[in-house]
Order: structure tokens, then sequence, then C-alpha cells
């Protein structure tokens, strides 16, 4: 168990307020493509749930930062850009799979197989709402989190093999 300190406790201020700051970022981006337009049902679902995929992801990525913390600046980038990416998908399809479950309980297959298949399409049609059609804007928001987290995340001094 690590102690508490100062380090730790500006550490964990600082993720919180990154996650905060990149789930509203994502849910205003997603909101104001459809803002002048007709959604279906299903892009309102994801647009209900973007916001809590970027603020999960972006802790999850601060979290397992500290994995390549000993490494330099882009290594730290690439990795960030990489695990974010993968938790935001990941985390979307997830939320859209629980929210579909527990707004429309009557509606769906609960045995095993039926869970699987949602969820494959749960993850497919949120990949599908969040990028087509393509939106830059997310490649750029992705990208500034990584820096983010690069930068300021978890890092240590770099370790000399005897």
């Amino acid at each position: 168990m690590d102690k508490v300190t100062f380090g730790n406790v500006v550490g964990f201020v600082l993720a919180f307020l990154f996650a905060v700051v990149i789930g509203i970022s994502m849910w205003a981006l997603l909101t104001g493509d459809y803002v002048n337009s007709i959604m279906n049902e299903q892009t309102r679902h994801t647009l209900r749930i973007v916001g809590f995929a970027g603020a999960l992801a972006a802790l999850a990525t601060w979290w397992v930062q500290s994995f390549a913390a000993q490494r330099g600046f882009v290594v730290r980038l690439l990795f960030a850009l990489f695990i974010f990416v993968v938790a935001f998908c990941s985390f979307g399809g997830l939320l859209r799979f629980v929210y579909i479950h527990a707004t429309y309980p009557n509606q769906q297959d609960w045995s095993l197989t039926g869970m699987y298949l949602a969820s494959l399409n749960d993850f497919y049609t949120f990949l599908l709402d969040m990028f087509l059609p393509p939106r830059p804007a997310y490649a750029a928001l992705s990208l500034a989190a990584a820096i983010f987290i690069a930068w300021f995340g978890p890092r240590e001094a770099k370790t000399a093999d005897i």
C-alpha cells in the first residue's frame, strides 16, 4: 500500500478533473454534431453514454499509464493514445449494453448466447455511431488526452540495469 503523499493527492485530483473534462468534451462534441438533426433511437442511446465512456476511459488510461511511467515521452504518448482509444470504445460498448438491458429488460434475451450477441451488437453500434461519419474532433481530443496523460500522468525516474 502506497503512502498518501502530496504528489498522490495532486495526481488523484488531476486524474479526476481530467476525466470530468474529457467526459464533458466528448459528450459536447457528439451533441454538437446532432444539434439540428433528427436522431434515431440508437444514436440517442449513444449520446447518453458517450460522456461516461470518455470519463471512464480517461481514468483507466491514467491508472494504466503507470506501466509506461519509466519510458520516454513518445512511448508514454503512444501508450496513452492506444489505451485511451481502446478503453473508450470498450467502455462505450459496455455502457450501451448495460443501458439497453436496464432500459428494456423484457425485450432482451438473457441467455449467455443472447447476451454475448447483444454485447457485440452494442459494441459495433457504438463504434458506428462514433466514427461514421468520420469525426476528426474525436481524433484530436484523443490525441490531446494522450498528450496530457504523457505530460502530467504518472512518471518515474529511469533506473539503470546492472
